[in-house]
């Protein structure tokens, strides 16, 4: 098998596989259940500040039966929607789309809201025209990296599993005050896959490929980039295209790339491009994909997502 290191950053940037040429024709006041009677989050500590700490205990489950073709390339669930404009996000967005669209996890009450009224709802609070409050639960909004931490913990006493991916993330880089510790961000990406977390997959294939917290393992990579594809990630989608274009076997890696364009990433539609060139892509898929490619687009846009598209130093809350 090929090394992963140049498809390992495929979503991120980096070399990317040539396709070589076949001659052949062919808002609401909706309260959260941890929240008190008047919908304000407890300041209580106790007793949860050392859930991450902890987290040490849980055992680590790396099932790595193979994968059936029927599952591997069968069409991925719907996308989740912004919990206020009800529209559908990307689990992964590239250099060149959707960037307005990207999920943005609130601790407060564990759902997911777009960034694109996430910018808006903070212009609004900036302006005085609404209070500072999530907009989703109304709780107020976080104010310091230590305060959102303690969120997180919160949630991952009720076993949410994008807290304790949140987490695990923190961990690799060291953000939020916390340090840089691979092997807790092994331990909670891990968990947090158990519990269903579908970007813990994907971020779980890279601490395999480069050995963060765990023994480097290239198979058990491809492995968690597969589970992650089935669950809809697109950016795992394409890095499965380009580790199978790395290894010769085109016909597979489009099949990868068509998957991942209709869900409307960009990259992929160009590799698809090129395997049409190439003849390794039917006119007729190639036609298919680009209109599936422009619906998924349309049902993403909204006139928040593309201010926010444009908003300058907006890294989340």
């Amino acid at each position: 098998m090929s090394s992963l290191d140049d498809i390992s950053t495929c979503g991120d940037g980096g070399k990317e596989a040539e396709i070589p040429s076949k001659k052949v024709s062919t808002s609401c006041d909706q309260k959260v259940e941890h929240c008190n009677k008047d919908g304000v989050l407890s300041n209580n500590t106790s007793a949860i500040d050392v859930v991450a700490e902890g987290i040490s205990g849980v055992g680590i489950s790396n099932d790595d039966g193979l994968i059936p073709d029927d599952d591997l390339f069968k069409d991925p669930p719907p996308k989740e929607e912004c919990q206020i404009c009800m529209q559908p996000m990307p689990f992964y967005t590239n250099s060149n789309g959707m960037r307005g669209a990207q999920p943005m996890y609130q601790p407060c009450c564990g759902k997911s809201i777009c960034s694109g009224c996430m910018v808006s709802s903070i212009g609004e609070m900036k302006e005085g025209n609404i209070k500072q409050l999530c907009p989703f639960c109304r709780i107020p909004m976080i104010r310091s990296t230590k305060e959102y931490v303690m969120r997180v913990k919160k949630r991952m006493k009720l076993n949410d599993a994008e807290a304790f991916c949140f987490l695990g993330l923190a961990y690799k880089d060291g953000d939020y005050g916390l340090p840089q510790d691979h092997r807790k961000e092994f331990e909670l990406l891990n968990r947090a896959a158990e519990l269903g977390s579908i970007n813990a997959h994907h971020y779980l294939s890279r601490t395999y490929y480069y050995g963060e917290g765990v023994e480097k393992d290239e198979e058990k990579a491809l492995h968690q980039y597969k589970l992650a594809a089935i669950g809809g990630h697109e950016g795992a989608r394409h890095c499965l295209g380009m580790w199978e274009g790395k290894n010769g076997n085109m016909e597979l890696a489009c099949k990868h790339f068509m998957i991942a364009a209709r869900s409307g990433f960009d990259d992929s539609l160009k590799k698809v491009g090129e395997g049409y060139k190439a003849g390794f892509v039917t006119k007729d898929d190639y036609a298919k994909t680009l209109r599936a490619y422009q619906v998924s687009m349309n049902e993403m846009k909204n006139e928040q997502r593309a201010t926010a598209e444009v908003t300058i130093g907006y890294n989340g809350p």
